[in-house]
């Protein structure tokens, strides 16, 4: 049970970081409407505000809480030091660990919080702010259109030279068929393009090869209704459609590109990580917080926000290292995204041990 002690501080914890939050949120706002004033001219009002910033403004939320949340620890503990409200609590029996309890209470609300956005809430949300963005930056979200090579399924590859998604062509296309290195079907086409209304695509002066050791069988034609494993949703999908996608579709999802070969598979299982290990960064923050300002020292909050904003810069630097190394390199994603909270838990550890006893 929540004695007074922890609702007191977890008044103070919630409290000043929701004040905090908010106002960094506000500003934010208001620099990415300055920023994109004259791109939002293609939108109406309603669409701003319902369908971008209602998806910007929880993203931006879950991005900013290990690192606001630490600043706003440091603030309010180190006024409770500087107040002299800390000592008192310490020399009255209770250990530190007691009175870290309540901050441990407000960092796990936070942490559950952040874990369910992540990988539920900020998909949905994500949904129309992604397809407005995709109007906005046209040519640098849109999709591959031309020398597109893909592995579809096992052993089977596609090429299309150009493909029109206004239109859902794709020009000349190939379909191969390749095992142990030899090519054992291939199928071919001008003009590859797909029917909405019957859910097939429609080949234009094709040919068809099957091919087994020596022995070739060729066939051709001007059309030809066809299926295939892929529809015309092949040709729009782009890499930012990752973020929309909950915990349960991202998993499918990277255990069929990495079966296709993608080129983006780092960048998927980054996005998946980072949404467990973004918020589970809050625990080591809280702690590293509460250890260095809960101590009155000379300078008082000042000096111990330095300290705080100097702690985040850091984390901030390695959190973007790890982001180059899990792409761009052949150490496990998971653990190159792992690494700042590895090494802010050790950092954790060592300062804690200096803290009150």
């Amino acid at each position: 049970m929540l004695k007074i002690l922890d609702k007191y501080i977890l008044k103070k914890f919630l409290g000043t970081f929701a004040l905090t939050i908010s106002l960094f949120i506000l500003i934010a706002v208001v620099f990415d409407i300055s920023e994109k004033i004259d791109d939002f001219d293609q939108f109406t009002i309603k669409e701003i505000i319902f369908e971008y910033y209602f998806g910007f403004i929880p993203w931006l939320y879950n991005l900013l809480t290990p690192l606001l949340m630490f600043i706003a620890v440091i603030f309010f503990t180190s006024k409770m030091a500087n107040n002299t409200e800390i000592i008192p609590i310490l020399t009255s029996g209770i250990s530190f660990n007691r009175f870290l309890r309540p901050y441990l209470i407000g960092a796990t609300i936070l942490f559950f919080l952040a874990l369910i956005m992540s990988h539920f809430l900020i998909p949905i949300s994500n949904v129309s702010k992604i397809e407005m963005e995709k109007k906005i930056y046209y040519h640098s979200m849109a999709p591959k259109n031309h020398n597109i090579h893909r592995e579809i399924e096992k052993n089977t590859y596609i090429y299309v030279n150009n493909y029109s998604k206004s239109s859902d062509n794709a020009f000349n296309f190939r379909l191969e068929k390749i095992i142990d290195g030899k090519l054992t079907y291939r199928f071919s086409a001008s003009n590859l393009k797909w029917d909405h209304r019957r859910n097939l695509w429609i080949a234009k002066n094709w040919n068809e090869r099957y091919v087994n050791g020596k022995k070739e069988t060729l066939t051709q034609g001007s059309v030809k209704d066809t299926t295939f494993s892929f529809t015309y949703k092949e040709f729009h999908r782009t890499p930012f459609e990752i973020a929309t996608m909950d915990f349960f579709d991202i998993k499918d999802y990277i255990k069929i590109e990495k079966e296709r070969g993608s080129e983006h598979i780092n960048m998927y299982e980054e996005e998946l990580i980072k949404r467990t290990s973004n918020p589970f960064s809050i625990f080591i923050l809280v702690i590293i917080g509460v250890c260095i300002s809960s101590k009155k020292i000379k300078g008082g909050t000042g000096i111990h926000l330095v300290k705080g904003i100097g702690l985040a810069l850091v984390f901030v630097f390695l959190d973007k290292i790890a982001n180059v190394f899990a792409v761009n390199t052949p150490i496990p994603v998971s653990l190159a995204l792992w690494i700042p909270n590895m090494i802010f838990t050790i950092i954790a550890i060592f300062i804690y041990k200096k803290a009150h006893k």
